[in-house]
Order: structure tokens, then C-alpha cells, then sequence
């Protein structure tokens, strides 16, 4: 941690401190003073009934409930407390308070209560915030440890569930044989049962995990036994065929969309390079309505590779930068990053780039750190073909072929010191153009209503006019802009009009040429879905541009600089910290 004594950190502390106090504090205050006319009992109430829906609501009215237990010393209360409290941080994001939390419900369990059911549900409950922050040998422990307890009883689901998340773990840790072993006993126990006692003991959900578990479970069996890939491929194919159409007959849309990018990972590794790349843009397709990284990331990665695989390589680059744009935002993955700046190594490297040579060598090795303080076991993931013993020494060969860059890269440090003299120059321009964009995002409402000009004498009649301004609000409302073949005669036929009407019209109604209106509207939504979507953000700028409506980066930033007059990496980077 840095400290700053200096008056521009304490200028920005205290401008920050006001927006905070601005934004929630009167309103946190307020609701602070009313909670306090509530029980125990009803705040409970309110927070079991919205825990999942409003989150961070919730999260204030369990503090709420953590606070009167804490004054009635409560042990009861208190377990009840801290347990929900690391459910909501989970929910939340928020690993290290999440585990705290569920670490003291444990310690209260054990040894005020003294109560081994109780024990058992916060193991079992760490567990799982364990494996969704990547923290995969603590959630293996912590599973065993409830599997060992929840076998002795009569909670068959709660046994299943766990023995099903052991496979889980045991596949991403490199036991393939154990992972199947156990995927298949559950399997086939399903199978066997009638259809009451398979939603009571299972359900559709655990089903269909443990057809996607076998599918991936064989694929990464398969590229560790060359010898007998095909076969094991064959394997992983039926279970994918089977989950598929499972994740279909029950309307599981998320794993309806795993099962299509697993079907793309499979006809990968049988070098079905194009049919693969038709099932990772049908997922892709498919997942625009959800948030998931940990998806997209696996999409991306595998149709990086498969675009190298038929050498396309400008192609490869993008999705290989979009997987490490997503997966260095969270905890999880971290192996996947190896494999992924090792091809990007290669890549410039074939190409002499060394700038970019040295910066993915750099990432590799640091990224190599994270590996090895988060787990020394978790090191084989889903589809890595290399042993990382043999990608370091490649990396380190790398380093020695391009060391003569170095000497390019001193020229270029020179060049750049001219640079930042120019660049500190803009600075505070920037920051001024940035501020006054984000006020009026703040302040926008609604659009401006523009009186209507009468277009008698351009032969056009107000019902026409009339029609092709309803027109124009169904256009902006669905987005259809953000075709990249957005031109006067696209809009035209959507208006139902012909372009000289649409043009005038446009020109007239909106005061805008028709390339200033569509250029407006590109601009607008990439400012707006950047300033509330964090994952959006995390894309980079060729890809915003596409997801805008732009057919390239260099046509993205001309017009974001033309309507706000700062580049977008500065707005992206400063919206960043914002909002952390």
C-alpha cells in the first residue's frame, strides 16, 4: 500500500469522499434510523426474501441482525449471522470476507454450540466459496470433510451434491480416472431410481452437471492419452449428446450454452476446425443475456487456438487478448493465462514483434507467480497441451532470441520521454473533457424533445413525417445502429420510407446529417453500457468498436474523440477507478 501526503491525493480523497456522502449518505443514514424499528425476527424476514433478488440491501439488513445478536450475546443468532453475512459477500464478490465470516460461524458451531450439524453445513458452505474463488485444494478439503459427515445420514441430495463437486475438483486438479469414477457412480445411481427419488436425491441441475463433468472429464483424458484420444473423444461426445439434449428438454438455457462450447472443444481436439468455430459462435450467440466470464473466457481461448490452427492469425490475437482481457479480472483460470500468453509469445515472435514479445513474456512469468501462490497443484487446465516444465524453457529460448531488442527498445524509450512531456500537457484538458462527459451522463434523463419543423415545403406530409419519427424511435430503441452496415438505405427500408424522405427528415427533425445521427448513437451507447457494465470494460477497443456498431477500432476512437474529445482508453480508465 502506497500513502500520499501530497495535496493532489488530498484533493482527490476529498472529492471522493463527497461524492460517497452525496451519493449515500443521507440516504444509508435514513435507513439506518428506520431498521431500528425492526426485530430480529422481521429483519430476518426481509432479508431471506430478498437475499438473492437485492443483494446489497440485504447485506445491510443481515449487519443489522449481526448487530442485535451481538448486543443480546446470542450464540444462536450470532451463528445465524456470520453464516448469511458469508453467503452475502460471496454473492458479493468478496472472497476474503466471505471466508472470514463463515470461518467464525464454524468456530461458534464447534465450540459454543457445540452443535456437528451446524459444523457441517458452514464446511460444507465454505467449500463452495472456496471453488467459486479458485481457492480449489481448500473447497476439495473442506467437501471431503462434509462428504464424510453427510454420508452418515439421510440427506441423500446434500451427499450427492457434495460427491458430485469432489469429482468436480478432483477433474480440475488432474485425477481424470478418479473424477470419471465417481461422475459415473452418480450417473448411473441416477439412471437407476425413479423419477420421484431422482428430483428428490438429484434434481435436473445436478444431472446435467454431471453429463457436462464426464463430457470434459473424457476430453481431458484425451489429450493426456494420445494413444487413445479418439476413443476417449467418442466418450466425452455421448455424454455431451446426452446433456445437450437434457439442458434442452428441461430449459436450462446456461447449460444449454456449456454443452454447445463443449461440443466446439471436442471437434477442436478432432481438428474439425470450422464446425468447431460454427459451435463457439452459437454459445457465443446464445450467452448475450448472460454474465458469465468464467464461459466466455473458455469460448474465447478455444476459438483463439483454432483460428491459429488455420493460420488465421490476426484472428487468433483477438480472442487470445479477449480470453486475458476477462480472465485477469478474476481469480479463477490463472492456468488457462499460461497457455494463452505462450501462444501470443510464439505469435510475435514469428512476427519479430519483440515489444510484444517482452510484455507476454513478462505476464507468463508473473502470471507463473500467481500460479504457484494460489495452488502448487492446480496447474493442469481443461485443454493446456503443454507441460508448463516445457513452456518455461521455450519461454526462456524466446528470451534469449529476442535480448537483441533491447537495444530497439532504448530507442524507443527516448522517443517516448517526447511523448509524455506532450501527453502530461493534455492531461488536465482530459480530465476537465472527462468530468463534464460524466456530468452530463449523470445528469441525462431523457433526450431533448425537438419541436417539430413542418416539411410541407419539402413535399412531405406530417403523417409521413410522423410515421418515419416512429420509425426512427423503434430503430434507436432496438439498437438496430449498431449493424456495422448501418447505412442511409439500411435505415431507409427499416423506416419503411425511401433515403431523400429519411435524409430530410433526419436532417430536419434530429439537426443532424444522416452520418453525425448513426455516428451519435454508436458513441452514446458504448458511452453509456461502458460507464455500467464492468465486463464490457474489460474488452478491448477492437472489440468494443464491433459490439458498438464500428467495422474498426481506428473508426471507434476518431468518432469518440470527435463527440467527447478524450480517447476512450482514458474514459474507460477513469470510469475504472470510479468505480473501485
Amino acid at each position: 500500500m502506497y500513502i500520499f501526503s501530497s495535496s493532489k491525493f488530498l484533493s482527490k480523497f476529498l472529492f471522493c469522499c463527497v461524492l460517497l456522502f452525496s451519493l449515500f449518505g443521507f440516504s444509508q443514514e435514513k435507513q439506518a434510523d428506520s431498521l431500528a424499528v425492526y426485530s430480529y425476527e422481521e429483519l430476518t424476514e426481509k432479508f431471506q426474501k430478498i437475499r438473492f433478488t437485492d443483494t446489497k440491501t440485504a447485506k445491510i439488513y443481515i449487519t443489522k441482525v449481526l448487530e442485535i445478536a451481538t448486543t443480546e450475546k446470542d450464540d444462536e443468532k450470532l451463528f445465524f449471522a456470520y453464516r448469511n453475512l458469508a453467503k452475502t459477500e460471496d454473492l458479493l464478490g468478496n472472497a476474503d470476507e466471505a471466508i472470514a465470516y463463515i470461518n467464525t460461524a464454524i468456530n461458534i458451531a464447534k465450540h459454543q454450540l457445540e452443535d456437528t450439524e451446524k459444523e457441517a453445513d458452514c464446511v460444507f458452505t465454505k467449500a463452495y466459496i472456496s471453488y467459486n474463488n479458485g481457492l480449489y485444494e481448500e473447497a476439495f478439503s473442506c467437501y471431503t470433510k462434509a462428504y464424510n459427515y453427510y454420508k452418515n445420514t439421510d440427506n441423500k441430495a446434500r451427499t450427492n451434491y457434495i460427491s458430485i463437486n469432489i469429482a468436480l475438483l478432483k477433474n480440475i486438479l488432474g485425477d481424470q480416472d478418479g473424477a470419471i469414477q465417481l461422475l459415473l457412480k452418480n450417473y448411473k445411481t441416477y439412471l437407476s431410481l425413479s423419477e420421484k427419488n431422482k428430483e428428490k436425491q438429484y434434481g435436473n441441475e445436478s444431472y446435467v452437471s454431471i453429463l457436462l463433468a464426464l463430457s470434459d472429464a473424457y476430453v481431458r483424458k484425451a489429450i493426456k492419452n494420445p494413444e487413445r484420444k479418439n476413443s476417449l473423444l467418442d466418450s466425452a461426445s455421448i455424454y455431451n449428446r446426452i446433456g445437450l439434449k437434457e439442458s434442452e428438454i428441461t430449459n436450462n438455457i446456461v447449460a444449454n450454452i456449456s454443452f454447445i462450447a463443449d461440443k466446439g472443444i471436442i471437434l477442436e481436439e478432432k481438428d474439425s476446425i470450422q464446425l468447431a468455430l460454427a459451435y463457439f459462435d452459437a454459445s457465443l450467440e446464445k450467452s448475450k443475456n448472460f454474465q458469465n466470464p468464467g464461459l466466455l473466457t473458455a469460448i474465447y481461448y478455444h476459438k483463439g487456438i483454432c483460428y491459429k490452427k488455420i493460420n488465421q492469425i490476426d484472428d487468433a490475437i483477438l480472442y487470445l487478448k479477449k480470453t486475458d482481457s476477462i480472465t485477469a479480472k478474476t481469480s479463477t483460470n490463472y492456468t488457462i493465462l499460461q497457455t494463452v500468453y505462450y501462444t501470443l509469445v510464439k505469435i510475435y515472435t514469428d512476427r519479430k514483434d519483440f515489444t510484444n514479445v517482452s510484455k507476454y513474456q513478462n505476464l507468463y512469468i508473473e502470471n507463473d507467480r500467481i500460479n504457484e501462490r494460489l495452488t502448487g497443484t492446480v496447474r493442469k487446465d481443461i485443454h493446456e497441451k503443454y507441460d508448463l516444465k516445457v513452456l518455461n524453457s521455450e519461454i526462456k529460448n524466446l528470451n534469449d532470441k529476442s535480448s537483441k531488442s533491447i537495444i530497439i527498445i532504448g530507442i524507443l524509450a527516448i522517443a517516448l520521454i517526447g511523448f509524455f512531456i506532450f501527453y502530461s500537457r493534455q492531461k488536465r484538458k482530459n480530465k476537465i473533457a472527462f468530468q463534464k462527459l460524466i456530468r452530463q451522463l449523470n445528469e441525462k434523463k431523457e433526450e431533448k424533445t425537438i419541436v417539430p419543423k413542418s416539411l410541407k415545403t419539402l413535399s412531405i406530409d406530417d403523417e409521413k413525417v410522423a410515421q418515419v419519427l416512429k420509425a426512427l424511435d423503434k430503430f434507436e430503441e432496438k439498437e438496430w445502429f449498431r449493424n456495422k452496415n448501418c447505412d442511409l438505405a439500411f435505415v431507409a427500408k427499416k423506416a419503411k420510407t425511401n433515403k431523400t424522405y429519411l435524409s430530410k427528415i433526419i436532417h430536419t427533425h434530429k439537426q443532424l446529417k444522416f452520418i453525425d445521427y448513426i455516428r451519435n448513437l454508436r458513441i452514446d451507447y458504448a458511452l453509456e453500457r461502458l460507464k455500467d457494465d464492468a465486463v464490457f470494460r474489460s474488452y478491448d477497443i477492437k472489440s468494443i468498436a464491433e459490439e458498438s456498431g464500428f467495422k474498426s477500432s481506428d473508426m471507434f476512437s476518431r468518432a469518440f474523440v470527435k463527440n467527447t474529445g478524450i480517447y476512450p482508453s482514458y474514459y474507460i480508465k477513469n470510469i475504472n477507478k470510479i468505480n473501485t
